[in-house]
């Protein structure tokens, strides 16, 4: 349901940001080095991009804050980048660099969905700042098979006023879109993005960057 115009204008006037967004990229078994390097870099071009500096200087603020996880299985999540306040192109093009030059946290790990989550709540929670929408980014290329389901973390942290969106990289498991509607997505607004590959990644991560950027309504 969309927010009230009420609300829109208690947002406003009581946060300086208008989006924080936790993106945790998947590093489990199943990624490989090419693939995560397909990963690692399409996200820093989507991020370095025109359309997604249009999306964010067209925000009430024009200010959104950035974190950048990597997970896997059980008690493998780790925070490669601590908040970053973007407010220009210029600050996209430092992330975007940042974010090549990532080494991987993780390999030969199982995909501990619902643990990637409860972590990424965690960090949501400490935002230096105040903003109009909070969202997680899960980004994973199966389905969850160790620890608890995501269904049962996800809700506990809808009810927080969080969106889980996901992008589902589809090439190697059937359903996995209808899996992460199920299963993973939730709150006000959310919604999955596809990758039918890896080498398709860095369009659908565009794409859903910057509908999430211009989903403040949603």
């Amino acid at each position: 349901m969309a927010q009230s115009a009420n609300d829109w204008r208690a947002a406003f006037k009581e946060n300086t940001v208008d989006l924080t967004l936790v993106i945790a990229l998947d590093v489990s078994y199943s990624v490989d080095a090419a693939e995560f390097r397909l990963m690692r870099d399409g996200l820093a071009s989507a991020l370095d991009s025109d359309a997604l500096e249009e999306a964010l200087r067209a925000g009430l603020h024009g200010v959104i804050l950035i974190s950048v996880v990597q997970w896997s299985g059980f008690q493998e999540q780790d925070t490669h980048v601590k908040w970053r306040r973007v407010s220009g192109r210029a600050d996209l093009a430092v992330l975007a660099d940042d974010i090549r030059a990532m080494k991987r946290r993780y390999t030969g790990g199982a995909t501990d969905i619902g643990g990637a989550l409860s972590f990424c709540h965690a960090v949501v929670k400490t935002a230096p700042e105040g903003s109009i929408r909070q969202v997680i980014d899960l980004v994973a290329d199966g389905k969850n098979n160790v620890n608890f389901g995501p269904q049962f973390i996800r809700d506990i942290i809808v009810p927080d006023k969080i969106t889980i969106n996901g992008l589902a990289i589809t090439n190697e498991v059937d359903g996995l879109v209808d899996y992460f509607k199920e299963n993973i997505i939730g709150g006000n607004g959310a919604f999955v993005e596809a990758a039918a590959q890896y080498a398709d990644f860095e369009r659908a991560m565009a794409r859903k960057l910057v509908r999430e950027t211009q989903n403040l309504m949603s």
